[in-house]
Parts: C-alpha cells; sequence; structure tokens
C-alpha cells in the first residue's frame, strides 16, 4: 500500500497539508472510580450550583443517580430525569426551565446520548436566551443547495460535565441533536462552548447498561471510527485515533457485552469509542450517520441500532470510492489481507461487522424496529438533505439510492 493512501496527501501529491482544530474539553477522568472525582471537577470550575441531566431508567430502576448526587453533595442544586430517546425539543425547553429555576451554574449529564445532547442544548439555549421549543428554529443548521449553511450563535459558556454509561460517545463533540416532532425530523445544533468541559469515563457505573445496549453503542463508536478513516478528508492523526479505536472495539465490545463485570473490556471500549470520535469536527462523517439521524427522528430507532443495519451496507455502497481505506479498516480488525486486493480486503472488513452485530444479538431488520415500507420514502428524502449526508465520500447523487440501501435491510 502506497504510502498516500496510509498517510494522506497534501495537494498535487505533496506532504500531508491541512488544519485540525481542537474543542475546548480540558479533562478526561477514565477508569473505574473516576465518578469520585466529580465534585472536585465541579469545584475547579468554580461552579456552585448543579443540574443534574439524567434519564428515567437510571432516575427509578437504580441507585446510580443517587450515587452521583452523594458524590456532588450540596453542589447538588436539582435534577431533570425526563430525557427522552432522540431528544425531542420539548425536554430540551423543559431542562432549560428547570436549568433556569435551580439557578444553576454547571450542568451534569449522566447516561447515553440523549441526557448528554440535551445538556449542551440547555447550555446553547440559555446562551440564546431561548425558553420555548419554537425558539430552537433559528438555531440549528441546514443544508441549502448542497451546502451547510450555519447560523450565528450566542457564546455558549455555561460548563458542562458529561458522565457516560454507555459507548455513543457524544460527549466528545460539540454538537448535539434534537428532534422536532411536528415535522418528524432530527436537526443538528453546534458551538464549540456546547463541548463538554470535563467527560468522566467509569465502567464501573456501566454495570447496568443492558447487554443490547452496550453492545449496540459500541457498534456507533465503531460507526464513528470507521467512517472517520472512510471520509472524503482523511487526516493522519485522526486516522491513527480512528484505527486503533476499531481495533480496541473489535477485540472487546463483544466480551464487554456478554459480561457486564468484565470491566477491563468496558473500561478499554470506553477508551476505544472517546478515540473512535476525537477527530470528528475536522474529519466529516457520511451516509451511516446520515440515515441514523433521521431513521432516529422518524421512526424511533434508536442510533446504535441504526448503526448495526446500516454500517455495513453503507460500506458496502461506499467501496468503490475507498477501497484502499477500507482495507486499513480490515487490518485494524485483525484479518489478513496478505493476497487480498483492495475491493476483497474491504468486503472481508465488511463481513467481519456483521459478524459482531450477529455476536451482539441485535436484529438487523428495519421491519423489526416498527419501520413501515412507506417509511422508507420519507426517511429517503429528508436523509439525502442531512449535512452527513453531503459529506459522505461517495457522492449521493439522489433518493432513490438511498431508498434503495433502506430498502435493502428492510
Amino acid at each position: 500500500m502506497s504510502a498516500s493512501t496510509m498517510f494522506g496527501v497534501g495537494p498535487a501529491g505533496g506532504p500531508p497539508a491541512g488544519e485540525f482544530n481542537f474543542l475546548p474539553m480540558e479533562k478526561v477522568r477514565f477508569g473505574p472510580g473516576a465518578v469520585e472525582e466529580l465534585a472536585a471537577e465541579v469545584d475547579r470550575l468554580g461552579a456552585e450550583r448543579v443540574l443534574l441531566v439524567t434519564g428515567t431508567t437510571l432516575a427509578t430502576k437504580t441507585d446510580l443517580v443517587d450515587r452521583v448526587g452523594g458524590v456532588l453533595g450540596d453542589r447538588l442544586a436539582a435534577v431533570y430525569s425526563d430525557t427522552s430517546a432522540h431528544v425531542p425539543r420539548a425536554t430540551v425547553a423543559a431542562a432549560a426551565a428547570a436549568a433556569r429555576g435551580a439557578h444553576a451554574d454547571c450542568l451534569v449529564s449522566f447516561g447515553g446520548s440523549s441526557p448528554c445532547d440535551t445538556a449542551k442544548l440547555v447550555a446553547l439555549l440559555l446562551a440564546a436566551g431561548v425558553e420555548d421549543e419554537g425558539g430552537m428554529d433559528a438555531l440549528h443548521f441546514r443544508e441549502v443547495h448542497g451546502e451547510l449553511e450555519f447560523p450565528e450563535l450566542p457564546e455558549v459558556t455555561m460548563p458542562h460535565i458529561a458522565i457516560s454509561t454507555t459507548l455513543s460517545a457524544g460527549e466528545f463533540t460539540l454538537w448535539g441533536g434534537a428532534t422536532d416532532t411536528d415535522r418528524g425530523v432530527k436537526d443538528a445544533y453546534g458551538a464549540p462552548g456546547m463541548t463538554p468541559r470535563v467527560v468522566i469515563l467509569d465502567p464501573e457505573l456501566s454495570r447496568e447498561t443492558p447487554p443490547t445496549l452496550w453492545g449496540s453503542t459500541g457498534l456507533k463508536a465503531l460507526d464513528h471510527a470507521v467512517e472517520t478513516v472512510s471520509s472524503l478528508k482523511p487526516q493522519p492523526f485522526a486516522d491513527a485515533l480512528a484505527l486503533r479505536a476499531i481495533e480496541m472495539l473489535t477485540q472487546n465490545l463483544v466480551r464487554g457485552a456478554q459480561n457486564q463485570d468484565d470491566l477491563v473490556a468496558r473500561g478499554i471500549s470506553q477508551v476505544g469509542a472517546w478515540m473512535s470520535i476525537m477527530s470528528l469536527p475536522n474529519v466529516p462523517a457520511g451516509l451511516s450517520h446520515a440515515l441514523g439521524h433521521q431513521l432516529g427522528a422518524h421512526c424511533g430507532v434508536p442510533h446504535g441500532v441504526t448503526s448495526c443495519i446500516l454500517l455495513p451496507r453503507v460500506m458496502d455502497f461506499n467501496r468503490p470510492a475507498v477501497g484502499p481505506r477500507q482495507r486499513l479498516i480490515a487490518e485494524a480488525m485483525g484479518i489478513d489481507v496478505a493476497g487480498l486486493d483492495d475491493e476483497a480486503a474491504g468486503a472481508a472488513a465488511t463481513a467481519r461487522l456483521r459478524e459482531i452485530v450477529a455476536e451482539l444479538g441485535v436484529e438487523t431488520r428495519l421491519r423489526e424496529w416498527n419501520v413501515s415500507e412507506e417509511d422508507l420514502v420519507a426517511i429517503a428524502k429528508v436523509s439525502v438533505e442531512d449535512f452527513m449526508s453531503v459529506t459522505n465520500p461517495r457522492q449521493v447523487e439522489s433518493e432513490d439510492e438511498i431508498l434503495g440501501i433502506l430498502q435493502s435491510v428492510y
């Protein structure tokens, strides 16, 4: 394989060249017992009144919210526990109202991507002075004639500490998504200040995460890494992180899903998920992410599940454009690619991915997730306009192409 394929090249085949922007994240604490440092991080940030943003399951069916609250002590001003999958805009507005009512000066999200995105968007609404979900229309960005159009946003200053119990890894980005339930569309929001200042990865807190949720969100992390390596704008720094993440997740994800007490496998998977997404603001993702956004918003399919269903199929679709890059993915998965051309190596990577999904026990037909054939047309229509369809490495020519992909996994 040529050096240009492995490491990327600059203009006209020259040395690597570009720009890499780091997010305003200050610290990641990881490992068993890391949550015990939460109060110290709140104090370091100069905060005194915390709104804890979490979900109903963690709040009512485990003692983990009480454990986190105990670490916070009198710093805990209030708990908002009504976050919901795919982040309906109404819940964001309600959480922002709770933050105002508690005079919060710090947000702590606890759980998966829904509490995390909710907290990110609460910080945005507070900065923008938006008090209802209708006001969110002016804050999200949109695709216009094939280009992304970004609104002017205020500086987001509310500090956010994210404690993750899944592997979706959204806590490492500046993006947040919220669903407009009237339109059935998930809109994207983003500002540097929405990035959590501190992330805590404690595998002990993941023991209550169901195996299917752990495994499917881990596939979402693999999705981040695969689409980073396959991106139309790859970077050497990003490749190093993403390829190592693929290796770590391939070796440990199933182990951790099958044994909730295997803190070694779970801890390695958490670090792999972190590495999988660190480059996302600099290296655009593609069609698997775009379809996941809209299947979630329109039909309620969990994002980890959409990756299990669609990532292998999207890899097949993209292979003509990124065959040499898929070879790197196969090597990171531990596949012996000696004697294989790029097409065969990429196909072997996709086959291994499907094996992992099967070992996780996730159903991979859309019909099994309450998606109707009529839904496919609507999803194709909105997905072709999703900003990550625009950045897919193989150009998406039409809604019909997306519809064909959806129909193939229906």
